[in-house]
């Protein structure tokens, strides 16, 4: 019986994967580094800790990891405004059925909780989402299922009665691991991810209604 719905933000939620791989371009050429996005595609849905550690590694970043974090952050949330993103393609129709359904919503992020924040306001989802959970507050992050495993604590839902949605490979191996039902939503500009270890996969987030409506009918 699915009662509560666990989406991935970036990528999900709304488009926002090339935001972040501009930013992080944008602060690796600031090094004179003529980098594209093959460099941060290995690292959709992880940390920006992960990131961050293994570019400063790679190309000797005179930065410390924090500094890059931070820099990334205000980068992205001040260009999250102007950036006209977008709610994803079946978003609205998805947050109803909760909303009519009177199931749970809530969010567990890689990226760090301001940006969650700013997303929230930007798409205007306060209403409809109980808890969000952040890169920050665990210690492993996807595809260990520690995200998962705390944002399922948050509304007091067990995990097998969660639904996660994910675009990333690495974030449907976490939810995978902390029990959850898993749908890979395939977004296109997600850079190829692989999400067909998924329980179900979409190409729209209306499709997600269907899903639990026939989880839900065999209880």
């Amino acid at each position: 019986m699915i009662k509560a719905v666990v989406f991935d933000m970036d990528g999900v939620l709304l488009d926002s994967e090339p935001l972040h791989d501009r930013t992080n371009i944008e602060i690796l050429k600031s090094y004179g580094i003529n980098a594209d996005a093959s460099v941060t595609d290995p690292f959709v849905g992880r940390t920006s800790e992960a990131l961050w550690t293994e570019l400063k590694g790679i190309y000797h970043l005179s930065d410390s990891v924090e500094e890059l974090i931070e820099r990334q952050w205000s980068m992205n949330i001040k260009a999250l405004p102007s950036s006209e993103i977008e709610a994803s393609k079946g978003l609205e129709d998805v947050l109803a059925y909760i909303l009519e359904n009177e199931l749970s919503a809530s969010v567990a992020s890689s990226s760090r909780g301001d940006f969650v924040q700013a997303v929230f306001d930007h798409l205007n989802l306060w209403p409809f989402m109980e808890a969000y959970t952040s890169g920050q507050e665990i210690e492993h992050g996807k595809p260990a299922p520690d995200i998962y495993i705390l944002a399922a604590r948050k509304i007091g839902v067990r995990a097998e009665e969660c639904l996660a949605v994910e675009d990333s490979t690495a974030g449907v191996r976490s939810a995978k691991a902390a029990g959850m039902i898993t749908v890979g939503y395939r977004n296109p500009t997600s850079q190829g991810q692989d999400v067909g270890m998924a329980d179900y996969v979409v190409d729209c987030l209306s499709d997600i209604c269907n899903i639990i409506d026939k989880i839900n009918s065999r209880k």
